[in-house]
């Protein structure tokens, strides 16, 4: 028998090998399937198209709060979530086109201190829809805050009300003025009143 007849039969076994190795090679070296991405979760909706979203951890705490306007095409960071957001209030009047208010942070004693800002509780506001946002010194961050027209409302306690005209220039933590005995009433009420995330929930609040 010639050398030609042993040719086809030579190759066809190194060929089985090769696959054989290739399969044991990809078998060791294949990475564990990807886990899916948690989906962000609406904490607080105005209406039908303008909401604030973030996409929670185990604490929902220490991730950024975005705002979103489906209508307008936004979608802006704010700040960052912090511990004193849940849950508390927050009544962005819905008639209000440009003048929008968020969670008040907590701040801190420190500029390392994670809050979001340095020396005190602060209120994040846009006056031009939700595109940009920027922040004043609020009274407290445990009662809410709440918006309507172009004036902040900040409870400091329990009834002390304090107002602020964000159609100033560049409003400051002395232009926050005392209104005793003031009763807040939207012209058009949201859908939530409450800043309100729920940690490793798999789905968005609807």
């Amino acid at each position: 028998m010639s050398n030609l007849d042993f040719k086809p039969a030579w190759r066809l076994t190194l060929a089985a090998l090769a696959l054989a190795l290739s399969a044991c090679a990809s078998g060791r070296a294949s990475p564990p399937p990807p886990q899916p991405a948690k989906p962000p979760q609406v904490v607080y909706r105005i209406d039908d198209h303008r909401y604030f979203e973030l996409t929670p951890d185990e604490t929902c705490f220490g991730n950024m709060l975005y705002f979103i306007d489906t209508v307008r095409g936004i979608r802006s960071e704010v700040v960052t979530f912090d511990a004193v957001m849940n849950r508390t209030t927050l009544i962005i009047d819905a008639a209000n086109d440009q003048y929008l208010v968020a969670p008040v942070t907590r701040g801190g004693i420190n500029c390392s201190s994670g809050g979001g800002a340095c020396g005190g509780d602060q209120l994040p506001y846009s006056i031009d829809g939700g595109r940009t946002w920027t922040r004043v010194w609020a009274h407290s961050s445990r009662n809410g805050a709440m918006v309507s027209g172009s004036t902040a409302y900040n409870v400091d306690g329990v009834k002390l009300m304090h107002g602020l005209d964000l159609m100033s220039p560049k409003p400051q933590s002395n232009d926050w003025k005392y209104l005793p005995d003031f009763a807040f009433k939207p012209r058009v009420g949201p859908m939530d009143t409450k800043v309100t995330c729920k940690a490793n929930d798999s789905e968005s609040r609807k």
